[in-house]
């Protein structure tokens, strides 16, 4: 990213909440009075950037007002200076605020290269570049030749024998993406089939991010993967199916549980920047229960 694009100011901070009676967190299992919080950071550009998280669960009093008071520390803030806040106020506000800012300052990155999400997040992760400049069907393929899945081996999810290449590789998968130790409270099982490369639920690796980090790497390996939706319904929604669609993955949107509806369907078009997620803002006041602001 140039550095003029960097030292671009954040002229605008809005927090809307939602509030959803019950949703289905595949590691938490079903959550009740859910009140979920969507960013949205403007830049002196004229660029946004989204960014959605669960605030609250199941908590009879909620104040808006004051659990939104750390977005004052980005009033004005450059790009870069706002991603250096995340990092260094990590531990005191807590990863759930933490990630959403980190997502939206990535969806305001991404929107400003006119790059996909998943594009940016590579270039930072080093998992290279995902991105599709084609179509945003669930394709089995890469349009943009860094991978080729088509021939890479798929394993079975239904028993049989595996071969001590892909024991390994099953072993150091579950090391990166923390299988085996505490993630987001939740223990991860290390014995038996490999399954969270086939099915990909979000929040059970940490943060939205870090499944999407977990995503790619599955993917590069050759693994065949279907995404949920589970609870997701803003710009996080959008950015979990559009990568499935760049991965070439199944997506399941509706399933046995509870799922909230989403606020926006992913936008179309032959190359998606950022999240794809965009709502304009008389609908966001229309359908939210409540509204913050920095200027």
């Amino acid at each position: 990213m140039e550095k003029e694009e960097m030292d671009r100011r954040i002229i605008r901070i809005e927090l809307f909440e939602f509030d959803v009676p019950c949703c289905y967190h595949h590691a938490r299992g079903k959550l009740e009075n859910c009140r979920y919080g969507l960013l949205k950071l403007t830049d002196e550009g004229g660029e946004t950037g989204w960014g959605e998280c669960l605030m609250s669960v199941d908590e009879k009093v909620f104040d808006l007002v004051n659990w939104a008071r750390f977005l004052y520390r980005f009033q004005k803030s450059t790009l870069a200076q706002a991603l250096d806040t995340v990092r260094l106020c990590r531990v005191l506000w807590g990863n759930v605020k933490a990630d959403l800012v980190e997502m939206a300052l990535y969806d305001l990155m991404a929107r400003s290269q006119r790059k996909p999400f998943v594009d940016v997040l590579g270039s930072s992760g080093g998992f290279g570049s995902f991105g599709s400049s084609g179509s945003t069907g669930h394709s089995r393929h890469s349009v943009n030749g860094s991978f080729h899945p088509e021939t890479a081996p798929v394993r079975s999810v239904g028993g049989g024998s595996r071969s001590d290449a892909e024991r390994l590789f099953s072993s150091r998968v579950r090391q990166v993406a923390g299988f085996g130790h505490a993630v987001a409270d939740r223990e991860f099982p290390v014995s038996g089939l490999f399954q969270a490369g086939r099915e990909l639920h979000p929040g059970c690796c940490g943060s939205l991010l870090d499944d999407l980090r977990n995503a790619c790497m599955l993917r590069k390996e050759g693994m065949a993967l279907t995404m949920h939706k589970d609870y997701l319904l803003g710009p996080a929604c959008c950015l979990w199916e559009h990568t499935a669609a760049v991965l070439g993955a199944d997506w399941l949107e509706e399933g046995g549980n509870p799922e909230p509806v989403r606020l926006a369907p992913l936008q179309a078009g032959e190359r998606i920047a950022g999240t794809g997620f965009q709502l304009d803002q008389p609908v966001l006041f229309e359908k939210s229960r409540a509204y913050f602001v920095v200027i």
